[in-house]
């Protein structure tokens, strides 16, 4: 019989070898499965360019294997000079939709990577029409799945989507993320946002806020061009002219007439913590426009989620660039697990109810 020192001896020495497992096992394992998502070796990945407006515009048809049938996402961008991966930080997010049998085209902003053109010289309807042409060359190349492909996508993409769906109703869905329902609103919130941040009084948020909209109807008013803009402002760091004439094309952009347009099946996802966009305003607008119109229309308000449905407890920024390097080794090593939970599941297997329907 064993004694009792023996038994202690056993007892430490299997919680220790537990303590080491829950410490250091788990979390490498955790890691390594986390960076997978960030391969898409193993993927059936196919070069595919298309024209739109005289640019060529390089993308990327990644499938999850040469025998696809299910549905395809294109995604839309957002704002800003965005390669067809967002620098990588769209793969955790495509490898998902991949292993729930969604295929993901996605492609260079114009003048990014190796497609021509300027994003900048484009409104949101060069982008709704530039979304088509996307969808018209998948559609050829994949002509079988013809009915089953839809556009994806977050932020200026609130604009785009609505707008691009009722002049092709061949577009089988469309997903919102985090997408404002008007311009000029969405730029007082941000604002008031990184006002709070910086711990500014509300009184002097409010007036602020009044302020830099005066100064914008004048700045961006039909007969103002860049030099109007230089002379009225101080700025340290002033706009670029071709981002002012971005600006002044899509200032007065506004979802709702093309949200009423729309008679495709649409999900809208708004995470409850964004600092970009006003997610409990701008949801309530989505829902009152969209319930109805088709039976598949959802719109949902994610709990613990940032303006790209991170967890917001973790990665709650205005802009990437202000994500310390830390939390962006973090979501790194987590992967599709820096999503608020069940997100991207709740995603995925809404895009195959919506064409899965006769």
């Amino acid at each position: 019989m064993s004694s009792p020192h023996r038994k202690r001896f056993r007892r430490y020495f299997i919680a220790t070898l537990i303590v080491i497992f829950l410490i250091v096992i788990v979390p490498v394992g955790f890691a390594l499965n986390g960076l997978s998502d960030f391969d898409l070796s193993g993927r059936h990945v196919a070069e595919l360019d298309f024209t739109h407006d005289q640019n060529r515009l390089s993308g990327s048809l990644i499938l999850p294997d040469a025998d696809h049938r299910g549905p395809i996402a294109l995604i839309i961008h957002g704002d800003g000079p965005q390669n067809r991966f967002s620098d990588d930080g769209y793969l955790p997010l495509i490898n998902a939709l991949l292993d729930h049998g969604i295929g993901v085209y996605t492609w260079d902003k114009a003048g990014i990577g190796e497609s021509s053109g300027n994003w900048l010289d484009q409104s949101i309807s060069d982008r709704a029409k530039e979304a088509i042409s996307a969808f018209d060359a998948i559609a050829t190349a994949r002509p079988k799945q013809a009915d089953k492909i839809g556009l994806f996508g977050f932020s200026q993409a609130g604009w785009v989507i609505p707008k691009a769906l009722p002049m092709n109703i061949g577009i089988a869905f469309g997903v919102v993320i985090g997408g404002a329902v008007n311009w000029q609103d969405q730029g007082a919130f941000y604002m008031r946002k990184r006002l709070m941040r910086d711990g500014i009084a509300d009184n002097e948020i409010t007036k602020q806020i009044a302020q830099s909209r005066l100064r914008d109807s004048a700045i961006f008013a039909p007969n103002t061009d860049y030099q109007t803009y230089r002379s009225a402002i101080n700025d340290s760091f002033p706009m670029s002219e071709d981002r002012f004439g971005f600006v002044k094309r899509n200032i007065t952009a506004d979802a709702r007439s093309d949200l009423a347009r729309i008679d495709q099946p649409v999900l809208a996802l708004f995470g409850a913590d964004d600092l970009n966009v006003d997610a409990k305003s701008d949801s309530v607008i989505y829902r009152d426009v969209l319930i109805g119109r088709h039976p598949q229309n959802d719109v949902i308000l994610i709990p613990g989620a940032s303006h790209g449905l991170l967890r917001s407890n973790l990665f709650n920024y205005q802009l990437a660039s202000e994500m310390p390097e830390e939390r962006q080794w973090l979501f790194a090593a987590m992967g599709r697990y820096a999503y608020a939970p069940d997100v991207l599941d709740q995603t995925a297997n809404w895009i195959h109810q919506a064409t899965d329907s006769p």
